[in-house]
């Protein structure tokens, strides 16, 4: 995936994906109650669900590869590689999924709760991420 200077380094971004996937369990599992009651259902309603255990855990670490991937490469094309402007590329790009978010969420009638746990890991996550793939020299 090397494609030049403005790319990022796969380890950088390998590492960047996983320090985020890490993040979803302690975050998912203090807050599983109210994550619970804010999508309406019960554990034994997701486990009855028929999706493979393991398979939302592989999409997320894919999806926060591709993630990490572009967060990356934005950081090399707009500016200088630091740990500062690699969390506020990344804070700034949360804008438009927390913007998503709550398009989605008010006309679901969701409550701010589920919003904050929703919206909220991954703007954690992509200021780790962020920092991570800011302050990764080559």
């Amino acid at each position: 995936i090397e494609m030049g200077e403005n790319s990022p380094k796969i380890l950088a971004v390998l590492v960047a994906a996983i320090v985020y996937w890490i993040l979803g369990a302690p975050w998912f599992s203090m807050l599983q109650a109210p994550w619970l009651v804010g999508i309406g259902k019960t554990a034994d309603q997701i486990k009855a669900s028929g999706l493979p255990a393991w398979l939302p855990h592989v999409v997320t670490l894919i999806a926060n590869f591709a993630m990490a991937y572009v967060l990356g490469w934005l950081i090399l094309a707009t500016g200088p590689q630091t740990l500062m402007r690699g969390v506020q590329v990344a804070a700034i790009l949360w804008v438009l999924i927390g913007a998503a978010f709550a398009t989605e969420y008010v006309f679901e009638a969701r409550s701010l709760q589920i919003y904050a746990i929703n919206a909220g890991y991954p703007l954690v996550g992509m200021i780790l991420m962020g920092a991570i793939l800011g302050m990764w020299k080559k």
